[in-house]
C-alpha cells in the first residue's frame, strides 16, 4: 500500500507536538525521583540565610534548611539524593524558578501577592520586620513608646521603613544611608543612636562586620512591620509544596532554627516569629 507523505508529515508533527507536554507533565517530585538530584538556589550575600564564610564555605540557615529537605527526600524515596546548590541573586531568584533551573529557592524572600502571580511559596519559616538596632548601653534610654524627638536614626530610603516607620516617629532626626552596612558603621562610630531595618538582617550585618551581636539590642521584640520569609517554589506543584511545608513545620527544623537563632547560644540571636 502506498504511503501518503502528507499524512506521515502530519503524524510526525503531532508526535513532536505532544512530546513537550509529556515532559511538562512531570511533577517536581517525579523529576527528583527520576534524576536522584535536587537543584536548589541560595544566595551568598544574605547573612545569616545564605552566605560565604571567610574560608569560602557556603553556609547559612537557608542552606541548612535545603540540606534538611534533601535528607527528607532521601527518606521518602529510600535512595541518595544529590543536592546541587546554585547561586541566585536578589534579581535572578524568581527567574531561576520560572526557567526551571532550580526546583526551590530558600532565603530572605518576602511573600507578596504580586509575586504569587508568578511563583508559589512554602509555609513561612521566618518572620521579621522593621526594628531598631541600638548599642546595649543606650537601650535603656531609647524610648520606643515615646516620640524619639531629636534622636538620630539611620534608615534606608525607598523601603517599608521609609514609608511607614518615619511616619510613626516624625520628630526623630532621620539620616539616610545607602545600606545596612553604612548604617551599622555609623552606629558603631556614634554618628547615630539607632539603625532601623529588618531586624534579623541587622543582626547579620553586625556579625558580618566582626562584632558580637549581644553588645547590641534589637527593639521592639515584635517587629513594627511584617516580612514573612518563605521558600520560592514552581507554580502548580501542590505535592512538592506540601512536602516542603512538612519539612519546614517539622521538629528537625525547629531544632535547626534553635542552633542558628537561640538568644543565648545561637550565632545570630533573634526572637523567631512565624506568624504576624
Amino acid at each position: 500500500m502506498k504511503k501518503n507523505p502528507l499524512a506521515l508529515l502530519l503524524l510526525s508533527l503531532i508526535c513532536l507536538g505532544n512530546f513537550p507536554a509529556q515532559v511538562d507533565a512531570e511533577t517536581v517530585l517525579e523529576k527528583i525521583q527520576r534524576t536522584g538530584e535536587l537543584n536548589a538556589g541560595a544566595r551568598i550575600d544574605a547573612i545569616p540565610f545564605g552566605y560565604k564564610t571567610d574560608k569560602g564555605e557556603w553556609t547559612g540557615y537557608s542552606v541548612d534548611l535545603l540540606k534538611l529537605i534533601q535528607q527528607d527526600l532521601e527518606k521518602k524515596f529510600n535512595k541518595p539524593i544529590k543536592l546541587n546548590l546554585k547561586e541566585v541573586t536578589i534579581d535572578s531568584r524568581f527567574q531561576a524558578i520560572e526557567k526551571q533551573e532550580v526546583e526551590i529557592v530558600c532565603g530572605a524572600t518576602t511573600v507578596t501577592q504580586q509575586r504569587l502571580e508568578k511563583v508559589d511559596f512554602s509555609l513561612p519559616f521566618f518572620m521579621t520586620g522593621s526594628q531598631f538596632l541600638v548599642k546595649l548601653e543606650d537601650a535603656a534610654n531609647f524610648d520606643i513608646n515615646g516620640t524619639l524627638k531629636d534622636v538620630s536614626i539611620a534608615y534606608i530610603p525607598h523601603t517599608t521603613t521609609d514609608e511607614i516607620i518615619r511616619q510613626i516617629y516624625p520628630f526623630a532626626r532621620w539620616q539616610p544611608v545607602r545600606n545596612r552596612e553604612e548604617g551599622v558603621k555609623k552606629l558603631k562610630q556614634g554618628a547615630v543612636t539607632a539603625v532601623v531595618s529588618d531586624g534579623i538582617l541587622l543582626v547579620g550585618e553586625i556579625v558580618r562586620q566582626g562584632n558580637e551581636p549581644r553588645d547590641f539590642e534589637i527593639m521592639p521584640n515584635v517587629p513594627m512591620t511584617t516580612e514573612l520569609y518563605a521558600c520560592i517554589l514552581p507554580k502548580n506543584n501542590p505535592e512538592w509544596q506540601e512536602f516542603v511545608d512538612q519539612t519546614i513545620s517539622s521538629q528537625n527544623n525547629a531544632q535547626l532554627q534553635q542552633r542558628w537563632f537561640n538568644l543565648e547560644t545561637g550565632p545570630f540571636p533573634y526572637i523567631i516569629h512565624t506568624n504576624p
